[in-house]
């Protein structure tokens, strides 16, 4: 089947099925996850190398939409502070629960440390949606929640990169020299990141100068330019993100939050997320779930009792880990059950952990078709687990959320980039 009608039929049965589960009273993202698995067991679509370039587009938008709708100082606070704390408690208890669980089921080192990863990591996009989703991205509880899934994601990718090199490691000398050179390109990433925003905000105590150049932009090229000119300039960041190996996506996310309204200017910053709200909400990020459910495998039912045991580990360590680290952070028990929820989310990373696993050979079958379903039942799951862990929480309008987290259960769909700023 052709990428055109593939991508049209994920379109379809994620619409008409999130449609259906919103009307049910669930969170929009179940349907459309459920619609492209149903596609996944008919084997009209399947993943591959066309359909799999289309949803990273989708995830490098999706994170790229997440970016502007924070603030990086809030972001970088919280990485100093209460997501540190957070993230890397949630890590070391979910990694370590997985790499326990693959020891007692007769994994080897690497196999375990590849299933711990698994295990650890949150999905960025994932989490991002169900924050867009819930309306509560720009709160207190929102900042904590993305700068961890940020920290843990790049904790996991560093990880990922030793631990696919520990074969070819014979001496702690050289682990230590691996390890020493990702902490090295992980921390001259962030210098870059810091060095552009302080440049840009100079210029903003500059008679906003940045601000005028875009609107002059905009009046020469059209208000439709200036999305592509903030795509080119996240491109570069994301660029840089995998030259020093990590995802791009930590790159896109960095890079939509140097282009906020402070820097760009309202009038830009409204076009650009007027484009990128229609591009992304109607149609990639329906397409980007729906590919999650492709990666269904019934095969993960033939060692249901060992499927069983590693969604309970991984979905308590997870939960546990996220909801201790808020804890320690000072939250309170409520917003701390929230954090573990949704940081349980898996998917697109989770995918490519076991995949990579997998195709080495350090994994069976059934272990990689159990950890496919970890990384699809994990994001099915949440937003049920939310809605029956956390009652009662009324929904609050975002902007107001700052001094007063808000934590609605209103699983309705995400509203518009462009209603908002109407």
């Amino acid at each position: 089947m052709n990428l055109i009608t593939s991508l049209l039929l994920l379109l379809i049965c994620a619409r008409i099925f999130g449609r259906l589960f919103k009307t049910l009273g669930f969170q929009e993202i179940i349907g459309e996850i459920i619609g492209g698995l149903l596609i996944g067991l008919t084997t009209l679509v399947s993943p591959n190398k066309e359909l799999n370039g289309i949803v990273e587009l989708a995830v490098f938008l999706l994170i790229f939409a997440a970016g502007l709708e924070m603030n990086l100082k809030d972001i970088f606070s919280a990485l100093r502070k209460k997501a540190l704390i957070c993230a890397l408690t949630s890590f070391i208890i979910s990694f370590t629960a997985g790499v326990i669980l693959s020891h007692f089921i007769g994994l080897n080192l690497i196999p375990s440390f590849g299933e711990g990863l698994c295990f650890a990591i949150s999905a960025l996009p994932v989490v991002a949606g169900f924050l867009q989703n819930l309306k509560i991205m720009d709160s207190q509880v929102g900042h904590l929640i993305m700068g961890s899934a940020v920290l843990i994601d790049i904790v996991a990718l560093l990880f990922l990169g030793i631990t696919f090199h520990m074969e070819k490691t014979n001496t702690m000398f050289e682990f230590i020299k691996i390890f020493s050179i990702k902490t090295f390109k992980m921390a001259f990433f962030f210098i870059a990141v810091m060095l552009v925003n302080k440049f840009l905000r100079s210029e903003i105590y500059r008679a906003n100068k940045t601000e005028k150049a875009f609107n002059t932009l905009i009046n020469y090229l059209g208000k439709e330019a200036i999305f592509g000119i903030g795509v080119a300039f996240v491109l570069v960041f994301s660029t840089l993100s995998e030259a020093l190996g990590f995802h791009f996506i930590i790159g896109a996310f960095f890079g939509g939050l140097l282009l906020n309204k402070d820097i760009i200017g309202t009038n830009a910053f409204q076009s650009m997320t007027r484009t990128l709200g229609a591009i992304t909400n109607h149609f990639l990020t329906p397409i980007f779930f729906a590919y999650i459910g492709l990666h269904f495998s019934i095969e993960a039912f033939n060692e249901w009792k060992l499927l069983l045991l590693v969604m309970s580990v991984a979905f308590f360590s997870k939960i546990f880990g996220g909801w201790l680290g808020s804890r320690l952070a000072r939250f309170t028990n409520k917003e701390s059950l929230q954090v573990g929820i949704i940081l349980n989310s898996r998917g697109v990373l989770d995918l490519i952990v076991a995949n990579l696993a997998y195709s080495k050979g350090y994994i069976s079958t059934e272990i990689f078709s159990i950890l496919i379903f970890l990384g699809v039942g994990s994001v099915l799951v949440n937003p049920v687990l939310y809605r029956r862990l956390i009652p009662g929480i009324s929904e609050k309008n975002n902007n107001t959320s700052k001094n007063s987290p808000s934590d609605p259960t209103d699983f309705s769909e995400t509203e518009s980039i462009e209603e908002k700023d109407e």
